[in-house]
């Protein structure tokens, strides 16, 4: 198989592009001119310089492909214009969707989000069948992925492309040229310290699973359907327990109020402008504090998609984050990583070593 990944450098990107390889494809990476591409540069992979917003540099992307994984719309609450997060989202899209089928290409698998299906204030598990308002006090992200999915649907239709929509839940893990809100809520509630924990529940992923949920939607998802990417649904508390446990800091010490918090990210932001670094949390994440994020994977798990408990999606995060620049060194020195984290950072480095060795099996 001969697949081309439009956004090769972001967490889904980067792990999709590992899970193929170890499949036996010939992988293409499409990637900006600019982008930061130290964790694919080095696997035996192709590279495409483009961007979905340039048709020209998607026709010689997409040509010779069989398959085209679409994961290029940034999952950000912070640093992106809603304006251009919204047209990467639709027009990006349909400029692929149109390049795949000039080229042929018979399948796109396109990345859409969990939040299209939106979320409750009370633990109430969603699947395929919920859909999201299309309220405008959702976050801009939550917005984009709704137009991308209603607008990719009719283009598919009317190109006659089979398109396959993958929606992952909180996906932490390896890889990936920025942080992101996903492995986020790891390296936030280490740098936080009054340790809070909020009302509410997220479903938590990993990476990796995320990105074998992709392939198998290549092989047998059903044209036009959504199937949730997702692993094990947790309140916060218990999230930033396990975090806690995992990295040795202190376990979550008060339940901050949805204001609290609101007023915590008006404070971060306002921090955020000065230094010039991301804030720990923004406007739009405290307005989503109290509600369930909480999904059925059964649709998925009909085609055989088996995802690793939450701990161990964690544990293999921290493995990466904690010897990464997004953990700063003043949090780094208040933490004792577990046994698990430890094997994790060892399976993780050869597993590297093999997929760069080009040892697929």
């Amino acid at each position: 198989m001969r697949a081309l990944v439009t956004g090769a450098n972001g967490l889904i990107g980067a792990n999709l592009v590992r899970e193929l390889l170890r499949e036996g494809a010939e992988v293409r990476g499409l990637v900006r001119g600019d982008s930061n591409v130290a964790d694919i540069a080095r696997l035996p992979m192709e590279f495409a310089v483009g961007d979905v917003l340039d048709p020209a540099s998607l026709d010689a992307a997409v040509a010779g492909q069989d398959v085209v994984f679409h994961t290029a719309v940034a999952f950000s609450y912070w640093g992106q214009e809603p304006a251009a997060m919204a047209r990467t989202a639709t027009e990006g899209s349909g400029n692929v969707l149109a390049a795949a089928a000039a080229a042929g290409v018979r399948r796109v698998v396109m990345t859409s989000s969990s939040v299209t299906l939106g979320a409750s204030y009370s633990p109430e598990v969603r699947d395929e069948v919920f859909n999201a308002e299309d309220d405008p006090d959702e976050p801009a992200y939550v917005l984009a992925k709704i137009a991308q999915e209603r607008e990719a649907l009719a283009a598919a239709r009317r190109l006659g492309i089979e398109i396959v929509f993958a929606c992952p839940t909180m996906s932490v893990g390896p890889y990936g040229a920025s942080l992101g809100p996903s492995n986020g809520l790891v390296t936030s509630y280490i740098a936080d310290p009054f340790h809070l924990t909020w009302a509410g529940g997220c479903n938590i992923a990993s990476a990796q699973d995320v990105a074998e949920g992709h392939v198998l939607l290549a092989a047998h998802g059903e044209p036009g359907a959504r199937y949730v990417l997702g692993g094990e649904n947790l309140s916060w508390r218990d999230i930033h327990g396990l975090v806690a446990e995992l990295t040795g800091v202190p376990p979550p010490t008060a339940v901050a109020s949805a204001v609290t918090c609101y007023g915590l990210a008006v404070a971060e932001e306002a921090r955020a402008r000065l230094t010039g670094r991301p804030p720990l949390a923004t406007r739009a994440q405290a307005r989503m504090v109290g509600r369930y994020y909480w999904y059925s994977h059964a649709r998925a798990a009909a085609l055989g998609y088996s995802p690793r408990p939450a701990r161990q999606a964690l544990a293999e995060a921290v493995a990466w984050l904690s010897a990464s620049p997004h953990v700063s060194r003043e949090s780094r020195v208040g933490m004792r990583l577990g046994r698990e984290v430890q094997a994790a950072r060892l399976a993780r480095l050869a597993e590297e070593r093999a997929l760069r060795l080009g040892v697929f099996a």
